[in-house]
């Protein structure tokens, strides 16, 4: 009995650190950047589905950094009008424009650089309240 106890036990150590991982993995991703280049916000809306729900936590790298390097179909912040900030994919460069488009969205918007505010480098889902929180506290 002493053997098959063990087992039981290593298994469930097993499995312990395979949940572990997979709710930290967003956090394991952070730790290549300084953290002095990113801040976090959240998602409001349904323009990004399925890519990205309202409530996900996001991960921005500043637009003065050096993680900012945008390319088509990575995630874009930027500033829609006055009060309303907007992330949406990146679809084609043009100029001094982006073309960009949520995912959700059956039209394209122009967008020129100087409206960026950075680029999107981690999205933590809603439900992964362990990482949001360890992601907002590292980024501080």
């Amino acid at each position: 009995m002493g053997v098959e106890r063990t087992v039981i036990y290593i298994c469930i150590f097993g499995v312990i650190c395979l949940v572990s991982i997979a709710i930290l993995h967003p956090l394991f991703e952070l730790q290549k950047y300084d953290s002095k280049y990113l801040y976090t916000t959240k998602a409001y809306g349904f323009s990004m589905l399925p890519t990205i729900k309202s409530g996900d936590l996001l991960v921005v790298a500043k637009k003065d950094s050096p993680y900012f390097n945008p390319e088509p179909y990575d995630i874009l912040i930027y500033i829609y009008d006055e009060n309303i900030t907007v992330a949406h994919r990146l679809i084609r460069i043009h100029g001094d424009y982006y073309i960009c488009k949520g995912d959700n969205n059956p039209y394209y918007e122009m967008v020129s650089k100087d409206r960026v505010i950075g680029e999107v480098i981690e999205v933590i889902p809603s439900d992964n309240l362990v990482a949001a929180t360890l992601a907002k506290y590292f980024i501080m």
